[in-house]
């Protein structure tokens, strides 16, 4: 008799993860007819000396555990009678570990999502409730519902973007960590077969995938035209940057940005050394020190002074032409992304020479600490120590 208990989400990713079928016949398996089997049987918990032995055989160490989705498949109950508490010969058993091993990950990610979905299910009826009896007003209906959303991993952001594959999302889930990782990424015409990269021994490899271009990045290959390294910018590079914040960001405790709301469009708190300047793109002693006189000072500062102007503006963006030089920022999310409790907003920034070719673009984070500064920038070094 079976002695391990299984909850509904365990079954159903079991059930899911091997494509609603028996394990063992292939035959369709509806959830109510589905019986969940060990591979090693149960029973060897109770005889050591033969466990260890089955153990040996298939190369598995003694920290092996009966109860681990490794070991467990779905099966019809024809099947599972007929097997019982026998052990497969090893030959059999060793296929159907592999099989069971290979859908380990599948099953626990699985398992995340139901539970992540079942937590805002329950949710919608407990804030339904509170309306019904007044215990919540229209306005605590938002709090609520945000900080659920980034309790369990899920962030909105300010637009719709096309950051994995060609369907726009307006919110993203850490769950799906790794589905993102292995989304085709839409390409321009011309690249059906993949964005082209070098390396420096003259090798060429296409990637269509982020965890294709991670891979391939590591091994030191790199887009080598300027259409491709745009491509590589706008569909690899910033939807990888996107995930590695994504999985830090949590709800911040405490906020400089919102009630009153501000943003990219209140000039007078965005820095002027966020704008493009000739320095950024040459090493030519004659431009140094560009970045640095704009320190300390506000887009408005330069505005105001005649010296730049704004192009275009809206809620979540901004768009400024300075010295010769186009600088375009887009804000995507705000969460705290460095673990100091205080919600910050990472940006989209685009940057170009007015008239020319020279185009670049950076994910970025932006924080506001106090009521009365400007936003700042989080630098690699601190986003790196909190992660």
């Amino acid at each position: 008799m079976a002695q391990q208990k299984f909850n509904f989400f365990e079954r159903r990713a079991i059930w899911e993860a091997h494509g609603k079928r028996c394990a063992y016949c292939g035959d369709p398996l509806s959830f109510a007819q589905l019986e969940i089997d060990h591979i090693l049987p149960e029973a060897l918990l109770d005889d050591d000396e033969l466990c260890n032995r089955i153990l040996g055989e298939q190369g598995l160490s003694a920290e092996f555990s009966l109860h681990g989705y490794e070991n467990l498949q779905p099966s019809c109950r024809r099947c599972n009678a007929r097997k019982l508490a026998e052990t497969f010969p090893a030959g059999r058993t060793a296929i159907e570990l592999g099989v069971a091993r290979r859908i380990r990950d599948q099953i626990e990610a699985l398992i995340e999502r139901f539970k992540k979905a079942d937590q805002r299910d329950k949710l919608r009826f407990a804030i339904a409730a509170a309306i019904g009896s007044g215990e919540l007003s229209e306005q605590e209906i938002g709090v609520v519902i945000s900080a659920a959303r980034v309790n369990t991993g899920i962030f909105r952001l300010s637009a719709s973007f096309e950051l994995f594959g060609d369907e726009p999302i307006g919110e993203i889930s850490t769950a799906d960590y790794e589905r993102y990782l292995n989304a085709r990424q839409a390409l321009p015409a011309g690249m059906e077969e993949g964005l082209r990269l070098v390396s420096d021994e003259e090798r060429e490899v296409r990637v269509i995938t982020l965890r294709e271009f991670q891979e391939a990045e590591t091994n030191g290959f790199y887009a080598l035209s300027n259409v491709e390294m745009q491509v590589a910018y706008r569909c690899f590079a910033r939807p990888l940057a996107f995930l590695d914040i994504l999985r830090t960001a949590r709800l911040a405790e405490r906020s400089f940005m919102d009630e009153p709301r501000f943003g990219l469009a209140d000039i007078s708190l965005v820095p002027a050394a966020l704008l493009f300047v000739t320095e950024e793109m040459t090493s030519d002693p004659n431009f140094a020190g560009q970045r640095a006189r704009l320190e300390g000072k506000s887009i408005q500062n330069l505005v105001s002074a005649g010296e730049a102007s704004v192009t275009s503006v809206g809620s979540d963006l901004l768009a400024v032409e300075y010295d010769y030089g186009r600088t375009f920022m887009l804000e995507m999310m705000r969460a705290d992304m460095n673990g100091d409790g205080i919600q910050d907003m990472l940006i989209h920034r685009g940057v170009g020479v007015i008239g020319g070719t020279y185009r670049s673009g950076s994910v970025m984070i932006l924080t506001r600490l106090a009521q009365d500064e400007m936003f700042s920038t989080i630098t690699a070094d601190r986003l790196h120590a909190a992660l």
